[in-house]
């Protein structure tokens, strides 16, 4: 994964050149962009392994930029960068086809830790098997999920919930353990996102009475074998 080719999309000439130069070091292969329509020029040259898309971007911002990105089916990992705290903001790039944020001021340990984690995951989806659970089927291969045989729409980060949730069918899982394996550890205060995913997940596979993802009181979820 050192080699793998990373394109940085941010407006912010100092934050750019030092990430660039930390990714660098750790042995990736780095482009740049300015602007969002910098960024979307850049992938139609070539796509990246990874993006590291800023929100708050000139021209196109991300969230556009995103959701461009996955309606023309562009499948790679993106880590988006914002400075804002709220969480709306938050879901709306999952829902743009995020795969993961970082919020601004960052370290680069950290930094460093979720683009291993995104490259790492990505490629054990292109070789995992697939799984099913209560009607619900995911392929890590194609990243598609189905209910009794019937395609369902999801984001990137739903279908990373969803893969994670049927993957650990039949046991309880902590906020703790979705929080450090479908988001790379955000802090319990972010834990909130998880419930808005949940229920978009609920309504998307046709949960109604909530006994396929079942809340557990001050605990997480459990997802039901069927």
């Amino acid at each position: 994964m050192g080699d793998a080719n990373i394109l940085i999309v941010e407006d912010d000439a100092t934050i750019a050149r030092f990430v660039e130069l930390e990714l660098a070091h750790a042995g990736y292969v780095v482009r740049k962009a300015a602007d969002g329509r910098a960024g979307l020029d850049a992938v139609a040259e070539e796509d990246p392994d990874l993006l590291i898309l800023d929100l708050m971007l000139p021209e196109i911002d991300g969230i556009e930029v995103a959701r461009r990105l996955r309606a023309d089916e562009k499948e790679f990992p993106i880590l988006m960068l914002t400075a804002r705290a709220e969480t709306q903001d938050v879901v709306s790039g999952f829902d743009a086809g995020a795969d993961d944020y970082l919020r601004k001021p960052f370290e680069i340990p950290e930094l460093l830790s979720r683009v291993r984690a995104l490259l790492k995951r990505t490629e054990h989806e292109r070789t995992g098997p697939g799984l099913s659970a209560s009607g619900v089927e995911v392929d890590p291969n194609s990243r598609r999920a189905t209910v009794d045989g019937e395609l369902i729409d999801l984001t990137a980060k739903e279908f990373d919930l969803l893969f994670y949730l049927v993957t650990n069918a039949g046991r309880v899982i902590t906020r703790d353990e979705i929080l450090e394996s479908v988001w790379g550890g955000q802090h319990a205060t972010d834990s909130n996102v998880i419930e808005v995913f949940v229920c978009h997940l609920r309504n998307k596979i046709g949960d109604r009475d909530n006994t396929t993802i079942q809340t557990i009181r001050g605990v997480g979820y459990f997802f039901a074998r069927g």
